[in-house]
């Protein structure tokens, strides 16, 4: 009877065993799908959908997707890399501006319902009405050889994020720095995080004239006009008056109907 017993209690803590591994590597398995399901949610999306050229190659529209919050502000740039001539790298040291990366155009747009879409001219009109990039007017970058494509950015910066309200009090971004992740997230050279997409088409250099802009004053002798030239003094006309038959000349005689009678 007693060995009956201890066979019984055997037999249960066997099971009781059992049961107990079954539901712990369930509740494992649980707790692992349900953070893959939770990293999924966090990582971060940012899409360029398509980009669509307008005006003769000099404006493109570009839409994009992306999961961030609503009004998120989003930079997006178009750029030309140009590269240095053979045996002329040092126009590289000696230029004030980054030569190898050359923005086109750049404009901050907003999410509106997890969309964007910006609008960006790549170039400009010389002074001799020739259109050209922005690159092609810096003479330190002009012996640079520019790349075939043109690539299209768009950057979410956490720390540019700063709005300004109706009562015009500044609000902080509602996209911590921390809670980025994904393979879309870049670091800045402080360690910061940002998002970043891109794309790259094969763009031509710009082709043609137009009517050539007019010279403003601040295109003029670094900004200060032609300031030798004296502008020509308004010349006032005076016009003769011819006195009415009722105005009378103070100094002159008194007429006999003028005497007291």
């Amino acid at each position: 009877m007693v060995k009956l017993n201890y066979q019984l209690i055997y037999r249960n803590l066997k099971n009781y065993s059992a049961t107990f591994s079954l539901t712990a590597i369930s509740l494992i398995l649980l707790s692992t799908n349900y953070g893959c399901v939770q990293k999924a949610q966090e990582e971060v999306q940012l899409e360029i959908k398509n980009i669509q050229s307008v005006a003769s190659n000099s404006g493109y529209k570009i839409f994009g997707s992306t999961n961030l919050p609503e009004s998120s502000r989003i930079t997006v740039e178009a750029v030309r890399y140009l590269r240095p001539i053979e045996g002329q790298e040092e126009v590289l040291l000696n230029s004030d501006v980054d030569p190898k990366r050359s923005i086109l155009a750049r404009q901050v747009v907003q999410v509106k319902q997890g969309k964007w879409q910006a609008d960006l001219n790549l170039w400009q009109v010389a002074p001799d009405g020739s259109f050209q990039e922005v690159w092609q007017a810096n003479q330190s970058q002009i012996g640079l050889v520019p790349e075939s494509g043109v690539k299209f950015i768009a950057i979410f910066d956490p720390a540019s994020q700063w709005q300004q309200s109706d009562q015009t009090k500044s609000e902080k971004p509602q996209v911590e720095n921390q809670q980025l992740e994904g393979k879309l997230v870049r670091f800045t050279n402080d360690g910061e995080k940002y998002v970043q997409a891109s794309q790259t088409l094969l763009i031509p250099l710009p082709e043609g004239k137009t009517t050539p802009p007019r010279p403003q004053p601040g295109d003029i002798n670094g900004g200060w006009g032609n300031r030798y030239q004296i502008p020509p003094k308004s010349v006032v006309t005076q016009t003769n008056i011819t006195p009415s038959a009722t105005s009378r000349v103070t100094n002159a005689s008194l007429a006999p109907t003028e005497f007291l009678r």
